[in-house]
């Protein structure tokens, strides 16, 4: 799954501070020092691209680790559907999954790679205009409602497992109504990644016009 950042990308006219009622959105509690098979190896560690030192960085490492969006099993939300599951468990893994990896791309996107979060201080809108985008609510753009929902399109019913193909077959049909975020989703078929089809994406109206033709 790739995720590209299209040029001329709408911003977001909506500004202030959200009030989050999904605790389970973002780590606030790992520390390493609560694992002691934590290696402290030579080796770098890499983390989405970026190099430190388990000896040297361990609170860079931490700091970018708690900056990363965790989505889990949820439970108690409105029904999918009107009518659907009430919870993900025992279904939603990949959709989960699905919901991180795209997050991660709105994170860089909009807060870029070296944003981090900090316990107790005011994110920025951002920050919230992003959780807002995968609460567990029908309107969300990426939530578990409209992920299921739109899977129904994909042969898949309403709480029914996803494999790893058709959780990005669905983000990329749900990117294109995220107008804030202007993203293009390039699913690599068959292990192969064709640099072309990625640098047709990249281009301003390309998205739309995939849109229209799907």
């Amino acid at each position: 799954l790739s995720v590209t950042a299209l040029p001329g990308g709408a911003q977001c006219g909506g500004r202030g501070v959200y009030t989050m009622d999904a605790a389970t959105l973002t780590y606030d509690t790992l520390r390493f020092g609560d694992f002691e098979d934590f290696p402290e190896t030579k080796e770098p560690v890499w983390i989405l691209g970026t190099k430190y030192s388990a000896i040297t960085d361990k609170d860079d490492i931490f700091a970018d680790v708690t900056s990363r969006l965790w989505f889990t099993y949820r439970k108690n939300f409105s029904p999918i559907g009107g009518t659907g599951p009430t919870s993900d468990n025992g279904w939603g893994c990949m959709l989960r999954c699905g919901q991180m990896i795209l997050a991660q791309a709105l994170i860089c996107r909009h807060l870029g790679r070296d944003w981090r979060w900090e316990n107790g201080k005011q994110q920025r809108d951002e920050y919230y205009n992003v959780l807002n985008a995968f609460l567990d609510k029908k309107d969300s753009y990426y939530s578990i409602h409209q992920i299921a929902q739109m899977g129904v399109g994909e042969g898949k019913s309403i709480g029914q497992w996803y494999g790893p193909n058709t959780a990005a077959q669905v983000l990329k049909k749900l990117t294109f109504f995220d107008n804030w975020s202007s993203l293009a989703v390039h699913v690599a078929m068959d292990n192969t990644v064709i640099i072309d089809n990625i640098k047709m994406l990249c281009r301003p109206n390309s998205a739309c016009e995939a849109a229209a033709a799907a």
